[in-house]
This record gives structure tokens, sequence and C-alpha cells, in this order.
């Protein structure tokens, strides 16, 4: 098998099926936004379904104002969406618009396989000859993509399925997820791609025990129900080609609070690295000397003169290490740094690997915007002279890469502030 049409079938028959068990209106109510066939997860979940909403108006009606409101005017990329939680109310009425999308939730997870191939060949495998253990790879990487790269780096470039099989399950991590990476195991190895790209269901109408129930009302994709006891049940498709009844006198309960996200500072941000520096290095997965790894911000470099290293808005400082102080937290990679978060408590900033000696805030200080922090350096496990910054959702005392922390990309954030990068 070589990794065509069919094997992306499979990857997206594997991937649906330990994720939602294929059910495209799946919502999760107990994580922030978790929607799809692929549970695409904050951020994500809002970009799936903004995209949805833009590409094909036309299935977007009955969604609740109070998230319908927020995907037309907050930006996927901010870091509300990864603390936002949906009510029942708001997750009902995406369920239809979930369930009229298919093509599109297909067409996204393509997407993200896509990203995983150019990871798992970055490791030295080949995707066509080994591609029973790339489709592995995917459903790993799908669920934690650090816990992937950890079993992949234990694998032989000629590793097997069996192989990244048995080193999942010996994983301290993946290794308590035996039923999903055996349901992984079995798919692959079958070569099962049923149920893949089905035609939108054909959701008929319930059948009652009785047969004394009538319509009463039919609203797009939901119909209420009467019985003939009174009784009124509203039903709405599960995905599946069935209805799912849901009595109506059962209330929902009271909707969660949504904090609204903290306005956008009408451009008064700065880039934290000043001269003419240069993007050299985006968040995301990429290859480094030979090795696959994630980076988890972004590289500023100035070509002539180092820059100071600034505040980009006011920060309340956490963290200021000076480079060989015994008990540094980062074992030495991130050299001189500085950790601070924003005064409205919506997002942590970490500015690594500045000239030792040249720190210039203290812990407890509050910043003011472009306030020098330090000067661009190569302190730490650097090769050349740059900024790394990174950035966390929340005012997070001393955040690191997973599984200590949970970063999300910069860029978005600054540009969001009226940021030019």
């Amino acid at each position: 098998m070589t990794y065509d049409s069919t094997a992306k079938k499979i990857a997206v028959k594997v991937i649906g099926t330990v994720e939602s068990n294929l059910n495209y209106g799946a919502v999760n109510y107990n994580d922030p936004i978790t929607v799809g066939i692929a549970q695409w997860y904050g951020s994500r979940a809002a970009a799936i379904l903004e995209r949805m909403r833009t590409t094909n108006s036309g299935s977007w009606y009955d969604v609740e104002p109070s998230i319908a409101n927020q995907l037309a005017t907050v930006n996927p990329a901010n870091a509300y969406w990864n603390t936002r939680y949906l009510t029942l109310a708001e997750g009902v009425s995406l369920i239809p618009v979930m369930n009229r999308n298919q093509a599109i939730q297909n067409a996204q997870l393509t997407e993200d396989l896509d990203a995983y191939v150019t990871v798992f060949e970055s490791y030295g495998f080949n995707k066509d000859t080994q591609t029973d253990v790339l489709l592995y790879f995917m459903s790993m990487h799908h669920q934690s993509p650090a816990s992937a790269l950890r079993v992949v780096q234990t694998l032989q470039t000629t590793a097997t399925l069996n192989q990244i099989h048995a080193a999942t399950l010996a994983d301290s991590i993946l290794g308590r997820y035996g039923a999903r990476y055996k349901t992984t195991y079995d798919i692959i190895a079958t070569g099962d791609f049923s149920d893949v790209d089905p035609a939108p269901p054909v959701v008929t109408q319930p059948t009652q025990p009785n047969g004394n129930a009538r319509i009463i009302k039919s609203a797009g994709d939901l119909l209420a129900v009467k019985f003939q006891d009174g009784e009124q049940v509203l039903f709405y498709p599960n995905g599946r080609g069935q209805w799912t009844p849901r009595k109506a006198a059962d209330k929902p309960p009271p909707p969660v609070p949504v904090q609204p996200p903290p306005p956008a500072d009408n451009g008064n941000w700065v880039l934290p690295l000043t001269g003419s520096p240069v993007l050299t290095s985006p968040y995301g997965p990429r290859a480094f000397d030979g090795l696959a790894s994630y980076h988890y911000g972004i590289d500023l470099a100035n070509s002539g003169n180092a820059g100071n290293v600034v505040s980009p808005c006011p920060l309340k400082i956490t963290v200021a290490w000076e480079a060989g102080t015994p008990g540094d937290p980062s074992q030495g990679t991130a050299g001189t740094y500085v950790k601070g978060h924003t005064l409205d408590n919506a997002y942590t900033f970490n500015f690594f690997h500045m000239v030792p000696g040249t720190l210039s805030v203290a812990v407890g200080d509050t910043t003011t915007t472009g306030q020098k922090l330090g000067v661009e350096g190569a302190s730490g496990n650097v090769t050349g002279r740059h900024l790394h910054f990174e950035a966390f959702a929340g005012a997070i005392a001393s955040p690191w890469a997973p599984p200590y922390g949970k970063p999300i990309d910069p860029l978005p954030i600054l540009r969001g502030h009226g940021v030019n990068i």
C-alpha cells in the first residue's frame, strides 16, 4: 500500500472512529469547544466552524446567537477559544450545521493528514513504503503530538506496523489508551475504509410505538412531535442516519456564563524585538539537523546589530532568570530569559536567549509597552543570536512546553493587536 487516496480514506476512518465513532455531529461539553468527526479542539474547532459559516453560509441557520455572534467576530486564532465551553443549547444548535458540512470536515481532516506526513518523513520514514506505519502515526499525532514524537524516536526508520503498535502500548502516556490503539491497528491491518465520505445521512421520521403521534413543528433538522397523551418530544439527527429524542420538558441546564474575549488594544502593541528583525522560524512542526521537532514559539532575529528585547504590551513579570544561576527550571536551555502575563490575564509570554547580564526587569515588576527586558542574544541551547518568543493562554506563573503547558502561536495574537510582522 502506498500513500494514495485510499490510504487517506483509511486514515480518516481511523481518526474518525477513535475520536467520535465517525459522528460528524459530535460535540464534547466536558472540555473547551470540541466538535466534529475528528473532535477538533479550541481554536481548531472555532476555525472549522468558521470555515463552514463562510464557505457554506446556506447551512448556517438556527445557530444559537451566543455562539454564532462570537464565531463571526472573534478570530479563531484567539486564545479565547481554548477556554470557551459550549452550553447545551449552543451544542445542539451546531449539530445540524456539522452534519450538513461533512465534506468540509473531510477536507479539513485530509489537510491535517498532509501536515502529519511532513512530520513523519522528517524522521526518515517513507510514506509510500511504510504507509501502514504512517497511518498509525497519524492517529497518535492527532491525539498528542508530543507523545507521538516521543514514541517514534524509539523506533528504527525501518519500523513495521507491529513495532510501532508495540512501542505505543509500552509508552507511559499513550499506553493508557490500549483500546484506542487496538482499534487503530485493526482498521489499518484490514485496510478498512468503509463509511468514509458517506452521502449525507438519510433521516427518516421517528417511529413511535403506537403510531398515535403527530409532528407539530419542523424547523430545519429539528422536529417537535406530540404524542397522544400530550407529551412533546424534540428530535434531532445524530449524524448516523437516526433521530435522537430529547423531551421538551427536560429543561437544559442554565447556560454557563461566557467570559467575552479581551478587547484589542487598537494597535498599541509593539514587536517584542527592536531593530529590523525578521521571522526566522515560525510556530509549528519543523525538522532541525535531521531531527523532527515541534517549535513552540516564533524566532525573531536581526541581521545587523542586536536589538533590545522589549515588552510588547504592559506585563506583570513572573520570571526573570539569569543564565548560569543554580536551579534554573529550564536546565539551561532558555539562557537568560523573562516570563510575564498581560494585565488582563489573557496571555503569558516567554522571552528566551537574551545576553547574560542585560536583564532590565525583576519578578513582580509591571512593564509598560516597549519597555526593555534585555538584549537579543544566544544564551542557552541555541546556535545563533535571536529571540525565541512563546505565548500561552491565560496567566501562568512559569509555563513550559508540553507536558507542562499548552503554547499557542504568537503571530495571530501580535497581529490582532496591530503589530506589523
